[in-house]
Order: structure tokens, then C-alpha cells, then sequence
């Protein structure tokens, strides 16, 4: 993760400092033209500056409610919008008051806490996360597993190294022990390995496995009737087994780190389209989000975001990528903004 948290870091330092001009003396239309470009040149530059120049505007709100004095950091912080990973400290080129930047960075990090984990829940070898949630259990055999949102798994009692991924995801750590192979079944497929470090991803009967560290055998459950459907992966590689058929692919480090993020409760965008990152959204809550036009679904978007912070991530599609939201109890409906009727005539008398 240390590779993407240190580009994450860098984007939102570059958005610190674009507002900290921006508050400056010698803002002009050339400084302007400067940041539409900057603003243009990626859509990670877009999410880091709308989001820190609505929580510096907050700081503004509570410096005029205290009479100009620096705002006490009371607990309520934890409900502002959270799409970075970490404050970092920021060298403005112009007199910047420095209690408004770490307002806002601190505002910016509000929800980026993952759950604790729970070590110690266990009962009768079954294991659950509910919605939005994620739990990491300890084996017998000294495997460690996390638990993603909405999972479902069930292991093997007396230490026996195998366990059923009913549904869901779960990050696996497993103890290393070469004469007892540790066996994950998820729905017709098979994950066989040693010691190594991965993620399984079960919905239905779609299996991703992805793969940090070590090896991974993916086959099919009854291997004697399809000995060709056995894949195995190495570190930075995923196979997807669906409808009987087992496909291979390559992944950089970063797009790992990307993908393994929930762990640290985030979820990353990286040439993502909007409906991917709904439907990742979704996966997170109760209260669901849907794309009313079809068109939008296919908009660009880049970033790292708290899968909790549902509002936070809609008024960034309200505010930058021309979006409107109808909110409800239970779902979100996002629709394009309607263009403006045009203006009359001048009647003539």
C-alpha cells in the first residue's frame, strides 16, 4: 500500500497548496488557467481539491461561529466527509492560517479509521460480517483471515485447514505448513496453498482470487472432470473461475495494493468508470446508490474513498461532475443535471 498512499498523499498536497494560493493576495486570471488545467490533467486532481475545499470552507464556517478563534476538534469531526488516507503537513506559497489547514486535512480524514478487528469471535467454526462491516478471526492452525462486507464463511473444525467461502470476500494470511495444504471452496471452485498471502472474492458462482505473496492453485471443485481447468498464480496475479472456465491475468503491485485496500478501510478508483464505483459503493451499504441515465455510467472516476462516507462521495458528484442527486431512505437516485431553459425574447412594444 505504501506506493499508492505516497501518490495519494502527493495529489492532495498539490490540492493544499492550489487553495492555499487560491487564499492568497495575488490570485489572477493566469493563476486560474494554471489550476483548470491541473484540475483537467487527471481526475484524481478533481476528487483531492473539491474535497479539501469543502472542508476548509467548513473551518471557515466554524472560525466565524467562534468569533475568529481557532475551532476546538471535538468528536462530531468524525461525521465529515473522509476521502484521503492520511494528513500530511503543506509549505503554502501565501500566508495561510495554519489552524485552517489542519482543520481541514483533519476534517478530510474524519471516517478513514477500518474497523478494529475482532480476534476472538467464534462460533461453531462459522464466521459473518454484516453490511459495511469487517472482522479478522484467528485459526487454530495459526491462519489469519479478514472478512470483508456482507461475507459468509465456515471453516473446519480441530484446526483441519480447509474452509467454505459461502459469499463475499476475505483477505487470507495463511500459516505455512507444507505437508497439510490449506483448501478454500467456494461454490464449484477450489483454492489450494501452502503459506501465502491473497484474497478470495465469491459472488454467486463468480470466483476472483487475487494473490500478494507466494503460490495459488484455482481449480475447479471436481478436478477429474476438468484436469485443464487448474490455473496456478504467482505474486500480482488473479484468475477469475466462472461457468466452468478459469481465466488468468497479470496485476502491477499498485493495482494489488488498489485492490487489497479494504483492508485499511478504503476502496480505490483507477480507471474506473462511475458504475463501477457504484456498484463497488453499493457493496458497503444498506442505502443504495443508482445511475438514472445510462450515459453517466460511463463517466471516468479516480480516487481513495471511505466506503462509509456514501454523502461525502455523492456531493463530489454533485460538485464536480455535473450530477444531481434525489436522496431517499433507501437508495440514491443520480441523475445529469438539466440544461437550463433559454431565456425569452425581449418582447416588443
Amino acid at each position: 500500500m505504501e506506493q499508492a498512499n505516497k501518490t495519494a498523499a502527493s495529489i492532495e498536497d498539490q490540492a493544499a497548496q492550489w487553495l492555499a494560493r487560491q487564499d492568497g493576495a495575488r490570485w489572477e486570471a493566469s493563476s486560474q488557467a494554471e489550476l483548470d488545467a491541473w484540475l483537467d490533467a487527471d481526475v484524481r486532481h478533481r476528487v483531492a481539491y473539491l474535497r479539501l475545499r469543502a472542508a476548509w470552507r467548513r473551518a471557515d464556517a466554524l472560525d466565524g461561529a467562534a468569533g475568529g478563534a481557532a475551532p476546538v476538534f471535538a468528536p462530531e469531526f468524525a461525521s465529515a466527509p473522509a476521502l484521503v488516507p492520511a494528513a500530511r503537513p503543506v509549505r503554502a506559497s501565501a500566508p495561510f492560517p495554519a489552524w485552517r489547514l489542519a482543520a481541514g486535512l483533519l476534517l478530510a480524514c474524519g471516517l478513514g479509521a477500518v474497523l478494529a478487528p475482532d480476534l476472538g469471535w467464534r462460533q461453531d467454526e462459522r464466521y459473518a460480517t454484516r453490511t459495511g462491516e469487517n472482522r479478522t478471526v484467528a485459526l487454530a492452525d495459526g491462519s489469519r483471515l479478514t472478512l470483508n462486507t456482507a461475507t459468509r464463511l465456515r471453516a473446519a473444525p480441530d484446526g483441519q485447514r480447509k474452509v467454505w467461502l459461502d459469499r463475499g470476500e476475505a483477505y487470507f494470511d495463511i500459516a505455512h505448513d507444507p505437508a497439510r495444504p490449506f483448501v478454500i471452496e467456494a461454490g464449484s471452485s477450489r483454492v489450494t496453498v501452502l503459506g501465502t498471502r491473497f484474497t478470495v472474492r465469491r459472488d454467486g458462482e463468480s470466483v476472483l482470487v487475487l494473490v500478494e505473496q507466494g503460490r495459488v492453485r484455482v481449480s475447479a471443485r471436481d478436478a477429474a472432470l476438468a484436469p485443464e481447468q487448474v490455473v496456478e498464480l504467482g505474486r500480482n496475479q488473479e484468475a477469475r473461475a466462472e461457468a466452468g472456465h478459469i481465466r488468468r491475468a497479470e496485476r502491477s503491485p499498485i493495482q494489488t495494493e488498489q485492490r487489497m485496500a479494504w483492508r485499511a478501510g478504503r476502496i480505490v478508483f483507477d480507471g474506473a468508470t462511475l458504475g463501477e464505483a457504484v456498484a463497488e459503493f453499493n457493496r458497503y451499504n444498506e442505502r443504495q446508490l443508482v445511475l438514472a441515465d445510462r450515459s453517466a455510467a460511463a463517466l471516468p472516476i479516480g480516487g481513495s474513498f471511505a466506503p462509509s462516507n456514501l454523502d461525502g462521495f455523492v456531493r463530489l458528484l454533485e460538485q464536480g461532475f455535473g450530477l444531481q442527486a434525489q436522496r431517499g431512505s433507501e437508495r440514491i437516485v443520480l441523475s445529469p443535471v438539466p440544461p437550463a431553459s433559454p431565456s425569452p425574447p425581449p418582447s416588443r412594444n
